[in-house]
């Protein structure tokens, strides 16, 4: 019978202690740098939600995009870079201008520019048009924003409402909700209906009154611009 008996020499023992060597130097700068590792990815995953709920690791990929929608329920909530407060004097407005200014939107404000000339409209009318386009341009990254983090289920649950005169009992919620956490599985542990509505509430989309939700102006508006951009539906997180 073969000899399997294995003989410690000092070459024996060099050859495994490479071997051992960098598998080790990893475990320990691992264990050293854990916290500062962990960090970058809870924040890489707050920034990054994952839209696609894998059939492998359904729980998993769901749970990273639930995780964003908490985290934006918990910043604030309609205040938007783009936007002009109110009260901001003219100076203010122009600095504004200066500080956000890159080449590319130069290049379009050029163009807007010769459009307007060759126009010839009137100083009231201009004035019209680039107002009405503000306001479309406006209400466009505002919808934007919120698909960042809104799921298919809770549009859904919107365009179900818009067809049942934008409103929904809280006992109908609730049944809605509870279909679709037993369809998505662990995606949704640890969430009930309350949580489930909290950003559509927070971000002004439904409206808590006479004992249901109702969809707000905003809400009946973004479910009006998703159905005129049915590509942008699709891209929902799968929840």
């Amino acid at each position: 019978m073969e000899d399997l008996a294995c003989t410690w020499t000092p070459e024996v023992i060099v050859e495994i202690t490479k071997a051992l060597a960098w598998p080790l130097v990893v475990l320990a700068i691992g264990f050293r740098f854990r916290s500062g590792i962990l960090e970058s990815v809870r924040g890489f995953f707050a920034r990054n939600a994952v839209s696609e709920v894998s059939a492998t690791t359904a729980g998993i990929s769901a749970k990273f995009v639930a995780a964003k929608q908490t985290t934006e329920t918990r910043e604030s909530i309609g205040s938007n870079s783009v936007s002009l407060p109110e009260n901001m004097t003219v100076e203010a407005i122009k600095e504004k201008h200066s500080s956000s200014a890159t080449e590319f939107s130069e290049e379009i404000y050029e163009g807007i520019s010769t459009h307007l000339r060759a126009l010839e409209l009137p100083r009231e009318e201009e004035r019209e048009i680039l107002a009405r386009e503000i306001s479309l341009l406006q209400s466009a990254i505002n919808f934007f924003d919120i698909n960042k983090v809104i799921f298919r289920s809770q549009f859904n649950l919107f365009a179900i409402m818009a067809e049942n005169n934008s409103f929904i009992s809280k006992e109908g919620l609730q049944n809605h909700f509870i279909e679709i956490k037993n369809f998505v599985g662990e995606g949704l542990e640890g969430w009930d209906w309350v949580k489930y509505v909290a950003y559509p509430v927070s971000s002004g989309l439904l409206v808590d009154e006479n004992g249901g939700y109702t969809l707000s102006k905003r809400g009946r508006s973004y479910v009006t611009f998703m159905h005129r951009n049915p590509q942008l539906i699709d891209d929902l997180a799968k929840l």
